[in-house]
């Protein structure tokens, strides 16, 4: 009572995924080689499987039904008329690939690449459309055994690889920005050449703390029109006690009213209430047209800064004669440069 199977192949079965038969190990099962019914592990088996080998990718052996068992020669007589065909391994997976390499056409999950059978069984109706076979997957410990989706991977994946450029891009953007910064106050003439490296970095980890603290280093003038200290002192208080300012605004608006008294004046005479400081920066945005034809680089720097870093990547010719005018202009007259 011995019968011949195909027990196994590389093919993908009904529900999307495949196992390799090379990577099959036999050691463990060949100890005890049963065969089951439907996978009943628990019910006495109905004969031993013998002569198992891998040949041309599939996994063969003959099976032995147990002659003093009447279930066993029932079925017998079942798969020898034809009337049964189906076998199913029940292995535990080892290794699942999804490398292209490992994967079909019309793969929906990984390829078990590795895997120990533990037995081979009976069965009604197979997994494997082409072929009379089927594979039952658990756990060492008994449970179920799923497969991930391949296409969920492979959209995380994607995600990954979208949130990585991403975050790239976010990093380059923040390394422009921040030498961008440094490059413009370098022009400005308040940053030493030591410390250009340090502030990038603080740039790039506090861009607008170093944005601030920069914007209110100052170029000290040493010709004898610079406006008194008390002078700014009083024009400050001043704003500050019709609550246009904070107290934590007025030493910065102090050192701007003692390098330009009268447009920080006119900026402060501006300001409604307890506005920020951002509003010194941006008030020069209603300004028109005309008036910008005239404005030097220490113009655009008070009152648009943002348009000077534009001018400077945009229309490099005229950020040059920008920065040379303003050069010629603060040797003309006398300006110190910090």
């Amino acid at each position: 009572m011995e019968l011949d199977f195909i027990i196994c192949d590389n093919t993908i079965n009904r529900y999307g995924w495949r196992l390799l038969v090379e990577g099959i190990q036999l050691d463990g099962f060949l100890k005890n080689p049963v065969c089951c019914i439907q996978h009943e592990s628990w019910n006495a088996a109905v004969g031993k499987w013998k002569n198992l080998r891998v040949e041309e990718s599939q996994l063969k052996g003959t099976l032995e039904f147990d002659n003093e068992d009447d279930d066993a020669i029932k079925l017998y007589k079942k798969y020898k008329k034809g009337i049964m065909n189906a076998v199913s391994l029940h292995i535990i997976p080892l290794v699942e690939s999804m490398e292209a390499v490992d994967l079909l056409p019309g793969q929906k999950y990984p390829t078990i690449t590795k895997s120990e059978l533990l037995e081979v069984s009976l069965v009604t109706v197979p997994g494997q459309k082409n072929a009379v076979r089927d594979v039952k997957l658990s756990t060492p410990e008994g449970r179920e055994y799923k497969l991930n989706l391949i296409i969920n991977e492979m959209e995380k994946t994607e995600t990954n690889q979208e949130i990585e450029r991403l975050n790239k891009e976010l990093q380059e953007q923040k390394q422009l920005n921040a030498d961008n910064l440094i490059k413009l106050h370098q022009h400005r003439g308040v940053i030493a050449e030591g410390e250009i490296e340090a502030l990038k970095k603080l740039a790039l980890a506090d861009f607008e703390s170093t944005r601030k603290m920069l914007e209110a280093r100052v170029v000290t003038q040493t010709n004898e029109n610079e406006p008194s200290k008390d002078l700014a002192e009083s024009l400050v208080k001043l704003h500050f006690e019709r609550g246009a300012i904070t107290a934590e605004m007025k030493e910065l608006y102090v050192k701007l009213a003692m390098h330009d008294f009268e447009g920080t004046k006119k900026v402060l005479e501006g300001l409604k209430g307890k506005e920020v400081v951002a509003n010194f920066i941006d008030s020069s945005n209603t300004q028109g047209n005309d008036e910008r034809k005239g404005w030097t680089y220490l113009d655009y720097f008070k009152k648009d800064p943002e348009a000077l870093s534009l001018i400077e990547k945009e229309q490099p010719d005229k950020y040059k004669k920008l920065c040379t005018d303003f050069e010629a202009k603060t040797k003309k007259e006398n300006y110190g440069i910090i």
